[in-house]
Order: structure tokens, then sequence, then C-alpha cells
């Protein structure tokens, strides 16, 4: 597994990567998408997101910017709710 930074990592094999968004347990798992999964803790903050396939999903993209305009693009709604 590749670490890209404190917050991102990337299983090869697996063609995997976890956003990880806090340090909370997670307490349930939320399917957003066909591989593409949330995991939230008892508050229902999210701790982080699942992408699975991503070679497929990114192309020729970078990951760490597909992470996080994923991240914003999913948690958006629910920010904007909780305001």
């Amino acid at each position: 597994m590749t670490t890209l930074d404190a917050a991102m990592s990337f299983d090869a094999d697996a063609d995997a990567a976890y956003l990880t968004l806090s340090d909370g347990r997670i307490v349930r798992t939320e399917e957003v998408a066909d591989g593409i999964q949330i995991d939230y803790d008892a508050s229902d903050r999210p701790v982080g997101i699942e992408v699975l396939s991503v070679k497929r999903r990114l192309g020729a993209g970078d990951l760490a910017s597909y992470l996080r305009g994923l991240a914003e693009g999913l948690l958006a709604p629910k920010r904007q709710a909780a305001e």
C-alpha cells in the first residue's frame, strides 16, 4: 500500500483508494455509488471515503485531486443541509 499523504492511501493490488477525513471510529458505511463508500462515526460525521476500481475512474488524472474533488462533491450537500 502506498501512502500518498497523511490522509490518502492507494492499494495498487486491490485497485482501491481511501481518503481519511477524521480519526473517528467507524460505526456505519454507506455506499453512495457503485464502488464508492463513505464511512461514518457515531455522530454521523464522515470518517473516510473508499473508492474501488480507481484506475478505471481516474484514467490519466491525479489521484489526490480526484479524491479531494470527490470528497467535496459528496460531502458538500451534507454540510449545506446542516447549516
